[in-house]
């Protein structure tokens, strides 16, 4: 009984937390609508991508600034009942491009995301800072995120 009490505080504990980061991307963060990019790709589900910054770091050089951001995707399909989710990317930095990849399964939907480790404006303050760009493809379907590097 303990156990599954121990069990339950955790998995809650969990989920207040995702929700207070979040609310932060929606009250002062940056939201794009991801449906806007790439045209030519039939978009089979409705995805929105919420961008919070982080403050952990002290990359500026006698100021202080927004080192990386924290990223969400909010996903839903096009139901009369959509079904929704909410995922947290692993990887932090800056998005600098979106691209929608052709994808022939149902509800799911693929992007490629050029992020960098550091954002612009950090990397302007402070050129010392190491650079690193990859290209993230995120797999998204109502049920799961997949990222690959």
């Amino acid at each position: 009984m303990r156990l599954a009490l121990l069990a339950c505080m955790v998995f809650l504990g969990a989920c207040t937390s995702l929700e207070g980061d979040f609310e932060k991307a929606v009250s002062f963060g940056v939201v794009t609508e991801v449906n806007d990019y790439s045209n030519q790709v039939d978009k089979p589900l409705y995805v929105r991508m919420y961008q919070a910054p982080v403050y952990e770091e002290q990359c500026f050089i006698e100021t202080h600034g927004v080192c990386k951001y924290q990223y969400y995707l909010s996903v839903a399909t096009f139901d009369e009942y959509p079904q929704t989710n909410l995922f947290t990317l692993t990887h932090q930095g800056e998005v600098t491009d979106i691209n929608w990849l052709s994808n022939d399964e149902i509800d799911t939907a693929t992007l490629q995301l050029t992020m960098s480790n550091y954002t612009a404006a950090a990397l302007k303050n402070n050129p010392s800072l190491p650079v690193k760009k990859e290209v993230l493809r995120v797999t998204l379907t109502p049920h799961q995120i997949e990222e690959h590097n």
